[in-house]
């Protein structure tokens, strides 16, 4: 039998799985990601990481077909190097994809976290049979990838699909990228975040703790339990993130003209928040009938598009 593993690095846990050529997902491990002083410590734990999880769950004649990797942050594909890794401790153009080839005995492919996660979808996914769709994953900030024709959409450094960072007010926002009013900075936990600071009313102790601690991933919950008990001012928050989107959404259905675009990342879940109003605003923002031809739904995946993705990634050689 024919495998392959599929790997997801985050900011602080790494999920691998092992994965049957048809997307069966047949065994999966996450793992925390300790802190390395240079990207040659983390390569060698990783592949080191990678061999035991396979060794330990591969069956009996098993044959590891290659690995594939997402991680965040710009990646230029095929070769795999980092530009300024976002949620890794380390700067500057970094030959990551060399580093893990120079210790690892399989074929080994990396790519941007989101475009791995793209082709997960578009092969066992919501977007699976979609000539073209447009991939947005909301969580922390906002990844993308872009399916045209069947194939993934990669660009001419391999780097295309940073959605996140379409601006929708050029005035607007500070964004961590350096650049203003892009789309993350309102559509995100980064986004949500920065709409309760600039709230013109007290802010319960709850929600000021989380901000000034940086336990900015509590707020989304912490917003819906509020709503849920009553406090629907709070829905004011969801409804600014969810104008954002639609703008963003309404923008991407006048580029790309895409048959689907999903919706994926851990805010998906919330997704009764804000999802009916963004897409309700994405049609203001859209030619009408592009807009009819689009539709937008929530990955059913939840945390494994990255994994089996990753894995396809391998068993198509990087040829995606």
């Amino acid at each position: 039998m024919d495998y392959a593993i599929g790997c997801d690095v985050g900011g602080s846990f790494v999920k691998m799985g092992l994965v049957e050529r048809d997307g069966t997902l047949k065994a999966r491990h996450t793992t925390p990601l300790p802190r390395f002083d240079t990207p040659e410590q983390l390569a060698v734990w990783l592949t080191d990481t990678l061999m035991e999880f396979y060794k330990k769950n591969a069956p009996d004649g098993a044959v590891l077909h290659g690995v594939g990797i997402g991680i965040p942050g710009p990646v230029r594909f095929p070769d795999g190097t980092l530009f300024d890794p976002p949620n890794l401790p380390f700067e500057g153009e970094i030959p990551f994809g060399d580093l893990l080839r120079s210790t690892f005995p399989h074929p080994l492919f990396i790519d941007n976290d989101a475009t791995v996660q793209t082709l997960g979808e578009a092969r066992v996914g919501k977007g699976k049979g979609a000539q073209n769709f447009i991939y947005m994953a909301l969580g922390t900030g906002i990844g993308g990838g872009i399916v045209m024709n069947g194939q993934l959409y990669r660009g001419t450094l391999g780097m295309a699909g940073e959605i996140g960072h379409l601006t929708i007010d050029y005035r607007g926002r500070k964004c961590l990228c350096g650049s203003r009013g892009c789309l993350e900075t309102y559509a995100s936990i980064n986004g949500i975040a920065n709409t309760l600071k600039e709230i013109d009313r007290p802010l319960p102790e709850e929600i000021r703790e989380s901000l000034e601690n940086g336990q900015w991933s509590r707020l989304p919950g912490i917003l819906k339990e509020r709503i849920d008990r009553g406090e629907t001012e709070w829905q004011e928050v969801w409804d600014i993130f969810a104008d954002a989107l639609g703008a963003g959404m309404g923008t991407l259905i006048n580029l790309f003209n895409p048959e689907k675009i999903v919706i994926s990342g851990g805010l998906s879940h919330l997704s009764a928040l804000f999802l009916p109003r963004a897409i309700k605003t994405s049609r203001r923002y859209a030619f009408t009938r592009p807009a009819v031809a689009c539709e937008i739904v929530v990955s059913d995946l939840k945390d494994t598009a990255g994994i089996i993705g990753a894995a396809f990634m391998a068993f198509e050689s990087g040829q995606t």
